[in-house]
């Protein structure tokens, strides 16, 4: 039996981190963490697949968090894909500048974000048919 990828939500926007484990949950362990430290220490103590990363949480920002998972060397090669309500080319760059793998602008497409998923990770999470 093929093990479930298990991925990460950072986001403190409560309606957020639902639409994202709506859209992902049949497929994927999911875990929450509502800020970056809470991230970090579960990164620590658990084995993720991909991290879904807000810029904005309340105790630092998103590319803080971002760099600080890029220079561990236990946690480098887990990917980030930001999700963020800013649009401005400013924000996409800071996060590839951070290490980040991509950048997705809210409210997040399930279709992009599961295409995402499966080029980052090279798997094959279902992706619905558009009619």
């Amino acid at each position: 039996m093929t093990k479930m990828a298990k991925f990460l939500i950072v986001d403190d926007e409560m309606t957020s981190i639902e639409v994202m484990r709506c859209l992902l949950e049949k497929n994927v362990d999911i875990e929450i963490a509502e800020t970056g430290r809470q991230a970090l220490e579960m990164l620590k103590e658990h084995q993720f697949d991909l991290v879904l990363l807000d810029v904005d949480l309340p105790d630092m920002s998103g590319f803080d968090v971002c760099k600080k998972i890029k220079g561990t060397p236990d946690t480098q090669d887990v990917p980030v894909i930001f999700i963020s309500g800013y649009k401005d080319l400013i924000f996409e760059m800071q996060a590839y500048e951070a290490g980040a793998e991509d950048y997705l602008n809210k409210p997040v497409s399930l279709i992009r974000l599961l295409m995402r998923i499966n080029v980052i990770l090279k798997i094959k999470l279902p992706i619905p048919k558009i009619a």
